[in-house]
């Protein structure tokens, strides 16, 4: 085994609080739809999103503010919208960075996609659940790197997001 390679109990539970607040909206009813396509645009835009933070930490610090942070659920929840409508229209994703931490975050999607996401609570809720549960478990999150339990969040809400677009389009 690798020995930079290891487990994350935090990881899972960032996981499993995204899941979680999924299940409640009953977003997730049974298997999350999957595609290479979307998985490869899932790679591009998180490894655009964590060079967009290494700068914002160099303007800003380390520490996200809480608007940003639900800022950052929106951002993923709209480009998993938008990367659906391109998977469909057979177009490359461009993920522009565009709003990522100040919530103005415009979304190029498909109308019955953008129609439905924009009565969506889910990346509210998941920013709401993912800050409790940062501060329910704050003691158990020593030493912890946040950015990583952040984008393991953000990484579920993102596949989840894709999975409520496909659901929306396959009900068309």
């Amino acid at each position: 085994m690798d020995s930079n390679f290891i487990t994350s109990l935090p990881a899972q539970a960032a996981a499993r609080c995204i899941i979680d607040t999924a299940k409640a909206l009953d977003l997730l009813t049974g298997p999350v739809t999957v595609s290479p396509q979307l998985a490869d645009a899932e790679k591009t835009l998180f490894i655009k999103m964590l060079k967009a933070m290494d700068e914002h930490r160099k303007v800003h610090g380390d520490t996200l503010q809480p608007d940003e942070i639900s800022s950052l659920f929106t951002f993923v929840f709209a480009k998993a919208a938008e990367s659906v409508t391109n998977m469909f229209n057979h177009k490359t994703d461009a993920f522009e960075l565009t709003g990522m931490f100040d919530g103005r975050i415009p979304i190029y999607a498909d109308d019955s996609i953008t129609d439905e996401f924009k009565n969506s609570p889910f990346p509210f809720s998941c920013a709401e659940n993912y800050l409790q549960w940062v501060e329910n478990d704050a003691p158990h999150l020593v030493g912890c790197d946040m950015t990583l339990l952040l984008f393991e969040a953000l990484k579920w809400c993102f596949r989840l997001s894709c999975h409520y677009a496909m659901t929306i389009v396959e009900n068309k």
